[in-house]
């Protein structure tokens, strides 16, 4: 299987903030979702059961399904299956969709997918409030020996004006100095990285819930070489709710060189019971996919399963 993210199609990961039982049909669903010629839209889907929270809620309310077994394995307890996983495999064994998740402590949540997500099936990001290179060197090492890839998020904190930000001809800011940065613990995973940019907490930021600084990510794909991806959900918010897919198309139009800005997208879509007020609905995601499909090749995944399942 060839693992590398293509540079020349547009890749979609889609699906609600945090799964759980109330959703998980809304998961299948999207992987239904079809392009104007007939083929799979939607290259993978969110199954996050566990949440990064700035504040910690100990009865796990708004923690994920996954918590109390996080909880467990910090005891210990490393022999139970946690209920999103069980999904995860349940997902990949009926849609052939990628896993898409966000971890916060990789030796413990990744290796959780070990024997139950197949070579090429995973996609494993880091919460925007982590930024420590040695935890991107865990995920970048525990993704490679299962064939995997590995997101990177840019932090939270700017470190400048949103101006010299966005100034095409401005100077290396913080953020960018430390979102390339981390990329320099993930040697192995080459051709395999996805950078997600998803806005930043700035006081101009206006009603964006992050402000996007679409330069800083165009200077980081650029020094780096990996491909871009675009997390609308979280730079718009709840506030700009109704402007995500436009704002999704014009940055899907942006170039860079002879190409494109943007190789893929990570957006929130369907219910959740976590940041319910900035999903689009399914009807949108088609919708949004048969606008992008009118001026980019979407990266279509196979309609068939891995043998991986063969016997499963």
């Amino acid at each position: 299987m060839n693992k590398e993210l293509p540079s020349n199609k547009l890749t979609i990961i889609a699906g609600p903030c945090s799964v759980d039982t109330q959703n998980i049909h809304q998961i299948h669903q999207i992987g239904d979702i079809l392009s104007p010629d007939g083929r799979p839209a939607i290259w993978g889907t969110r199954v996050v059961g566990v949440k990064s929270r700035t504040e910690n809620s100990e009865t796990g309310e708004g923690m994920g399904i996954d918590y109390p077994a996080l909880i467990k394995a910090q005891e210990g307890s490393l022999d139970y299956l946690p209920p999103s996983v069980a999904f995860a495999r349940d997902v990949v064994k009926k849609t052939g969709l990628v896993v898409a998740c966000e971890v916060m402590l990789p030796e413990i949540q990744m290796n959780w997918y070990a024997g139950i997500l197949p070579d090429g099936k995973g996609l494993f990001w880091n919460p925007a409030v982590m930024q420590l290179g040695f935890q991107i060197g865990q995920m970048s090492r525990v993704a490679h020996k299962y064939g995997w890839y590995l997101g990177i998020k840019n932090g939270k904190t700017l470190g400048t004006s949103l101006d010299n930000a966005n100034n095409p001809t401005g100077t290396q800011t913080p953020l960018e100095k430390t979102w390339k940065g981390l990329t320099t613990f993930a040697p192995l995973m080459e051709n395999r990285v996805a950078l997600i940019h998803r806005g930043v907490e700035v006081p101009e930021k206006g009603r964006f819930r992050s402000a996007l600084v679409h330069e800083i990510a165009r200077r980081v794909k650029q020094k780096t070489q990996h491909r871009l991806f675009f997390d609308p959900s979280h730079s718009l918010g709840p506030d700009l709710r109704d402007d995500i897919i436009k704002t999704t198309v014009e940055a899907m139009k942006m170039r860079e060189g002879s190409g494109f800005l943007y190789d893929g997208i990570l957006i929130e879509a369907g219910d959740s019971q976590t940041d319910t007020k900035q999903h689009i609905t399914l009807d949108e995601l088609r919708d949004l996919v048969n606008e992008l499909s009118a001026f980019r090749n979407l990266n279509a995944r196979d309609r068939q399963t891995h043998d991986f399942y063969m016997s499963a």
